[in-house]
């Protein structure tokens, strides 16, 4: 093949000193065993990426922390994902390759600024990764972000079965991004994220030659509602869509070729379709059963019709296996409808589940309704555990400093008839038991603007607002700034730890640092609500009894109170600064003890463990860091 075929790499300038050094790596001979989203980062690091900006969201997280030690590539924590994308794009225009790097929740951010991208168009390589959550193990939604960047941006999208193919996906895209001049978009699922595949990484890495040469466009980088002569006079934001139009129809006839589209033949009137990772579902189920069935296999969108098509002939009915929504069923189900193909097209659609992960016994069980004659060659079901296993519920660390913070708050709450919106982060685990405090958690930045919309309703009640410090600078600034324009009446709790510690202790524009650790200037919390002016207090959450008095005032106060609890992660703090954390020697005196659990009811701490025959509670030694909290919550004084 020639280097103009799209999907031909062709000879790349590779630089011969060590570069990129992935980390906890197995080496096997010359390919390496890798987790997806070392794949996917290694990958725009041979396609010669010199941006990288996301913001920290399981299951993408770790693509981003790869390029820590690649000093070639400007790697960066973004405030949220909107001014991560815009970062990257910037970074287009100007002539460089780049990445933004998100989950699902997101690329929800950023519709305003794809929905521009997406008519101006690209110039050097821009990839979007859009980490889709199924199930939301990690997340609290599940959603489908091939319909906001596919049905809605009508962007491109790359949907790999697994790491290897994510692999290969990052550098083509980075590749057609240049030559149709879109914005790409691969969409990995939590399961290509996190599983391992063995790579081949013998490409090594290619030097960036490149250098940054901004050129004006205007006609395309300004969009304004100026006429375009020669188009008749229309406004630029239709001309640009008339554009964006033509390069959808051109990308449908270029992926017709594209080799993550294919079809695998097989036997019978009934095919299976796989989407992304549906494919692998597929390949697993089809070693359980006794015949082989036609499969199409799809990695794209927009999805190749005349291929399709073909895949099409002879079949009386096909099962498409995608997740999470019905995205691909429904383009072909269209396609059906437009070509006069009487295909019967099954799915999510009702067909089979139409939520969570797909699984290998979902698809089985799928195709044996489709084929009641199909026979399996053994049977496949779950095993059952011999033990049952306990329930855990969702809680902070042992020594967190959210839990005696939000033990105050409940506190409060409980005296004033408070009524508690929650956010995102560690915190929120307060929302299920013992705690039970916060009465909604949404999505980040939600909770102050939901209080302010509670309190102008005319709700009676005290409202507080809980939210932490990465996702105050994410989404609670507008908030904030809102609440007290408009005159609310609300407390806003903020739980200042100094990193984002439920994804793994990202730095934000509060830690003081960069993502490599370098030093960076710190936002002052205090001096930023003093500038809007509200009403600040600022509290050390290991003060219990100072703490309360502070809460106990400011729902008090008129206007909007801002209570800033600040002390660093135990986890992170107790292994990079453990001066800054003085343990204390805790113990339960079982005379005082009288077994009334309110130190395990109200506060929570895993540590503290109830004896149902001696009818005391005792601190498990393996478990308590000997922060000493437990101590202030007692009532009796029985433990000190």
């Amino acid at each position: 093949m020639s280097r103009s075929s799209p999907w031909q790499e062709g000879p790349d300038r590779i630089e011969t000193e060590p570069g990129f050094k992935p980390k906890g790596v197995i080496q096997v001979t010359e390919k390496k065993y890798v987790m997806g989203n070392l794949a996917i980062a290694r990958a725009a690091d041979e396609a010669g990426v010199k941006l990288v900006a996301g913001y920290p969201g399981t299951p993408a997280t770790e693509i981003v922390e790869e390029f820590l030690d690649c000093h070639q590539v400007h790697a960066e924590w973004a405030c949220n994902e909107k001014v991560a994308l815009e970062m990257a794009l910037g970074a287009s225009l100007a002539n460089v390759r780049a990445m933004a790097v998100m989950k699902h929740n997101g690329t929800n951010v950023c519709t305003d600024i794809l929905m521009h991208l997406n008519f101006t168009g690209v110039k050097a390589g821009l990839l979007l990764v859009s980490a889709d959550d199924p199930g939301g193990l990690s997340s609290q939604n599940e959603e489908d972000s091939r319909i906001l960047v596919h049905s809605y941006a009508n962007l491109p999208v790359f949907d790999p079965s697994n790491a290897a193919e994510a692999k290969t996906m990052v550098k083509d895209a980075f590749d057609l991004s240049e030559k149709t001049r879109m914005c790409f978009v691969l969409r990995p699922v939590l399961r290509v994220c996190h599983s391992r595949s063995v790579i081949d990484f013998k490409a090594g890495r290619k030097a960036r030659s490149r250098e940054a040469r901004w050129e004006d466009d205007r006609e395309r980088y300004i969009m304004s509602a100026v006429e375009v002569r020669e188009l008749g006079g229309i406004k630029r934001p239709q001309a640009r869509h008339r554009w964006l139009n033509a390069k959808y129809r051109e990308l449908a006839e270029l992926f017709e070729k594209s080799p993550y589209n294919q079809i695998e033949p097989g036997n019978g009137g009934i095919g299976l379709i796989g989407c992304g990772i549906g494919y692998t579902y597929i390949k697993e189920a089809s070693l359980h059963f006794s015949k082989s069935f036609p499969v199409l296999k799809l990695g794209t969108l927009p999805i190749p019709r005349k291929m399709v098509l073909e895949f099409l002939k002879g079949k009386r009915k096909v099962v498409v296996f995608e997740e999470v929504e019905p995205v691909v069923e429904g383009l072909i189900k269209q396609l059906c409808q437009e070509e006069r193909v009487p295909v019967k097209v099954l799915g999510r659609s009702g067909f089979y589940a139409s939520d969570g992960e797909l699984t290998t016994q979902i698809v089985i069980e799928a195709v044996k309704k489709a084929d009641p004659q199909v026979k399996l060659v053994d049977e496949v079901s779950p095993r059952k555990l011999d033990i049952e296993v306990p329930v855990r519920t969702r809680t902070q660390c042992v020594g967190c400093a959210h839990r005696p913070l939000l033990y105050n708050i409940k506190k409060v709450a409980r005296k004033k008839k408070c009524i508690v919106f929650g956010d995102i982060g560690c915190h929120d685990a307060g929302s299920f038991k013992p705690m039970e405090l916060q009465s909604t958690i949404y999505c980040m930045g939600s909770s102050i603007p939901m209080a302010t919309g509670a309190y102008f309703a005319g709700e009676k009640r005290p409202v507080i607002s809980m939210i932490g410090d990465s996702t105050f600078f994410h989404l609670g600034l507008n908030g904030l700034i809102n609440a007290a324009y408009q005159g609310s009446k609300q407390v806003i709790v903020l739980g200042d730890n100094r990193t984002t510690a439920m994804t793994g202790f990202q730095p934000h524009a509060g830690s003081g640092v960069n993502l490599r650790g370098e030093p960076a200037p710190v936002v002052d919390l205090e001096k930023f609500g003093e500038a809007i002016g509200v009403s600040v207090h600022s509290v050390d959450p290991y003060d219990v009894k100072g703490t309360y008095k502070v809460l106990e005032q400011a729902v008090m106060e008129k206007g909007v109170s801002l209570v800033i609890a600040s002390r660093p992660c135990f986890l992170q703090s107790s292994r990079k600064e453990p001066g800054l954390f003085k343990r204390v020697e805790v113990k339960v005196e079982e005379s005082r003890c009288n077994g009334c659990m309110t130190c395990i009811n109200d506060f929570g701490c895993p540590a503290l463990v109830y004896d149902g025959e001696e009818k005391k509670v005792h601190i498990e030694p393996l478990s308590c860091v000997k922060c000493g909290m437990c101590a202030e919550v007692c009532r009796r004084g029985a433990i000190s």
